[in-house]
Order: C-alpha cells, then sequence, then structure tokens
C-alpha cells in the first residue's frame, strides 16, 4: 500500500486480481478504481457516511474517455485556462533513468542541470518513496524517475546531459 496523504490516495496491488486506486473527496465520499489482469476496470462510489457502494464498470474505451474527462480535455474551467495561460510556455515532465543513463550516479549539482539545461528537478520518485526537492548533493540512481520542469526548449539538452 502507498498512501500519499497530500492527495488522500491509496495504491493497492490485489494479488490474482489487479490492483486498486481509492482517493477520498472533500466531501468524506470516496471512489474506488479496482483495474483488472484482464484489462476489467470497475468503479465504486460510496457517499460519506453511507453503509452501501455502488459499482459500474468500464469498458477500457470508456475508462479512457472519463480519465480524458477529468484531466480537462473536454472541457476546462475558465480559471484552469488562466492557470495555464500563466504557464503555458513550461513543461512538467517525467523521465526515467536507466542503468547507462549519463546522469546515474552522479549529483545534480555535479552535473549543473539548472545552470547547465535551465531544467529544474522538482522531485525523485525512486520506489515507493519520493524526494520532493531534493538537494543538488542528492545521487541519481538507476530506475529513478525525476519530474522535472521546464521549458519545451529545454529539455532536448537535458535528456543529453541526463538520460541519455
Amino acid at each position: 500500500m502507498e498512501p500519499d496523504s497530500s492527495l488522500d490516495f491509496v495504491v493497492d496491488d490485489l494479488p490474482g486480481v489487479g490492483r486498486s486506486y481509492q482517493m477520498t473527496g472533500t466531501n468524506g465520499g470516496r471512489i474506488t478504481v479496482v483495474v483488472h489482469h484482464n484489462g476489467r476496470r470497475v468503479v465504486y462510489g460510496l457517499n460519506a457516511g453511507a453503509d452501501q457502494a455502488s459499482a459500474v464498470e468500464l469498458s477500457d474505451h470508456q475508462a479512457r474517455k472519463l480519465g480524458a474527462v477529468l484531466g480537462g480535455a473536454f472541457f476546462k474551467p475558465a480559471v484552469v485556462e488562466e492557470v495555464e495561460a500563466v504557464f503555458e510556455d513550461l513543461l512538467i515532465d517525467w523521465v526515467a533513468l536507466e542503468p547507462n543513463s549519463p546522469g546515474v550516479d552522479r549529483s545534480i549539482a555535479e552535473l549543473g542541470i539548472r545552470r547547465a539545461t535551465g531544467v529544474t528537478i522538482i522531485a525523485i520518485i525512486r520506489g515507493a518513496q519520493a524526494i520532493t526537492a531534493p538537494e543538488p548533493s542528492e545521487i541519481m540512481r538507476a530506475g529513478d524517475r525525476l519530474v522535472v520542469v521546464s521549458r519545451r526548449q529545454d529539455m532536448g539538452p537535458f535528456r543529453n546531459l541526463v538520460v541519455g
């Protein structure tokens, strides 16, 4: 189980079944999505204080469409569009370090990543651990997933320097 208290999001492996994802809403209600090994997806909803959950099974296509709707692909509230306009030149991206990546076993400072590329590493995901705002002395390892903020044009030089 991997809790994330800032998002109140819990991921559980379900042996022989698949994986479940559970989130508690701002009103105290809970939603659980179970993704089965065979691709089946079932969404369960439980209102705050309720005794019984409701379930809806979704096809792969429906699940992807729902994800797109929730992610704002079809409609974005005006406030989101305003924030995106402010940050339109910024990109938040995830990259994974392979064993042969040039950044493996080197520190952020040693590579001078921000100075050389303009990219900022805002988190390193190492297994189930998240290292937020990593120190410049942090040594990057094979298998690390880096969460970075950059301008689009800076990602190429960053990939060359760190990811390979």
